[in-house]
Formats: C-alpha cells, sequence, structure tokens
C-alpha cells in the first residue's frame, strides 16, 4: 500500500512518522483550529473563503495565522499529487504549539501546522436528522469557529447515531434552530430559502457563503417548527455540498425531494 504523505511544520514526512510534542496545547487543550477543504479539478474549491475564515478563527483565538493564499494552493497541490489524489478531502490544523503546563500560552510559543489529506468520500443522497439535547451557545467561539474543541458536535453527532440517524440537528440556547453537527441547515418554503442567521451560533461555512452571495437567501432567528410542512430541507458543507434532508426524529420534513437547481449550480 502506498504511503500516506503528510507536511507538519514546514516537513514532509510519512504520516506514520508525524506526532506533536507532548506539550503541544492543540493536543492537551484543544487550543487551537482547523479547516476542511475539498481538492477537486487541480484547486481547492473556494479556497479564498476558507483563508478568510481561517484568518478570523486564528484572529479570535489569538492566534498568528500560519499560512497565505499562495502558501495553502502550493501545499494543496503537492499533498494530492504525493499522495496521487484528484477529488480529495484536506484538513489544516493549526494549533498554540508547545506550551507550558495551565491555561497560559508561552508568549514566544509558535503555532504548530498540519495537513493532512485523504480520498474524498461521495455524500449520501440523503441524511435524516435527530435533534440534539446539546445546545449552541451564540457567545461560544466554537460555535462561531472551526476551534479544536469538538467535543459538543462529537457528542451530538452520537446521540443522532444512537438514535438511528446520519447527523444531529443542533438549536441554540434560544431554542432557534443553529445548524447540524458539521453543516449548516436551509430549507425551502414556498419558493423562498431560509437559512438561521449567524446570531444562532451559526458557523460560517464556505458553502453557506457561496449560497448567500448567489441567491436571495432569507437569514434570522426559526423556530424548530419552521421546517415542518417545507418544500425542502438540505445540509451544506464544503466537501458534501448540499445533502436532503429525508427525516427529522423519524418523521419525514419536505413535502418535495431534491436540491433546487440553483443551488445545485452554485456548488457544483
Amino acid at each position: 500500500m502506498p504511503e500516506t504523505w503528510v507536511w507538519l511544520d514546514g516537513e514532509w514526512m510519512p504520516a506514520g512518522e508525524a506526532s506533536w510534542p507532548a506539550a503541544d496545547r492543540g493536543a492537551l487543550l484543544g487550543d487551537g483550529v482547523f479547516e476542511t477543504l475539498r481538492w477537486r479539478g487541480g484547486a481547492v474549491v473556494r479556497i479564498e473563503r476558507h483563508l478568510t475564515r481561517l484568518q478570523a478563527a486564528c484572529q479570535a483565538l489569538g492566534l498568528t495565522c500560519p499560512v497565505d493564499a499562495k502558501l495553502l494552493a502550493e501545499l494543496a497541490a503537492d499533498i494530492c499529487e504525493r499522495n496521487a489524489l484528484t477529488d480529495a478531502a484536506l484538513r489544516l490544523t493549526v494549533t498554540a504549539g508547545i506550551g507550558p503546563r495551565g491555561l497560559d500560552r508561552d508568549p514566544k510559543g509558535q503555532p504548530s501546522v498540519l495537513l493532512t489529506a485523504a480520498a474524498r468520500t461521495a455524500p449520501p443522497s440523503s441524511i435524516a436528522l435527530k435533534t440534539s439535547v446539546i445546545r449552541r451557545s451564540p457567545t461560544s467561539l466554537a460555535a462561531a469557529h472551526k476551534t479544536l474543541g469538538y467535543t459538543d458536535n462529537l457528542a451530538a453527532r452520537r446521540e443522532a447515531r444512537n438514535a438511528g440517524a446520519g447527523m444531529a440537528l443542533l438549536l441554540d440556547t434560544g431554542g432557534y434552530l443553529s445548524g447540524a453537527d458539521c453543516a449548516n441547515l436551509f430549507w425551502m418554503r414556498s419558493g423562498t430559502l431560509f437559512t438561521p442567521g449567524l446570531e444562532c451560533a451559526v458557523l460560517p461555512g464556505t458553502a453557506r457563503a457561496a449560497i448567500l452571495d448567489a441567491v436571495p437567501v432569507e437569514t434570522g432567528a426559526f423556530g424548530r417548527e419552521a421546517l415542518s410542512g417545507a418544500e425542502c430541507v438540505f445540509v451544506t458543507n464544503a466537501l458534501m455540498g448540499a445533502v436532503p434532508v429525508s427525516a427529522l426524529d423519524g418523521k419525514a420534513v419536505a413535502t418535495g425531494s431534491g436540491i433546487p437547481g440553483s443551488i445545485a449550480d452554485v456548488l457544483d
């Protein structure tokens, strides 16, 4: 089996040889951020949107963003060539690096950066959601940015899987729709497209942003009942694109089927 290659702190190495020091704050405290990107057609899809979001996340956590668009594009091309990938899922992880014991960082500490790649898994034709008991806080950095603190998302996904669903639906602390455990949420009613606003503890997804820039979308605070009788409900992220939701908590949620053509065109 061919060796899988990764890039860690400026060096290419086999994946089995890559590791972080025992004092790395990302491993110990979840002190860091990440981006999941799709490589397709010889380029990173929506690379500028990913970089803007990464920069915002680093700034929110007090980290220096370690890559720019040129470096990210070069590394993405290199890792896909090394691993013979044409349609790939890339993950760029940035940790706060080595630090002393406790919560305070070393003022002179340097971020650690890891880039990995794998063949992209084809998304399902549809997915069932289960409403989680976990609520997202609009003031949480983990809701607004892709931080390494993914405990709530993992727990929500386990809860959904245990209930026979494929993904969890989360509400915010006010009881309004927020999104899925790893995707943004959209629905259409009477020809109008809706999605929860960022004020509802929503991660600013790159696919979500592309849709909002391309077609009219109503954003705001919506209760779970907004999904009842919708013509279509779907979730989006950088790797899946758009996937129809077939059921919520064991009940069908859409009166129609499929993804609107205008959305498919945006994310294609």
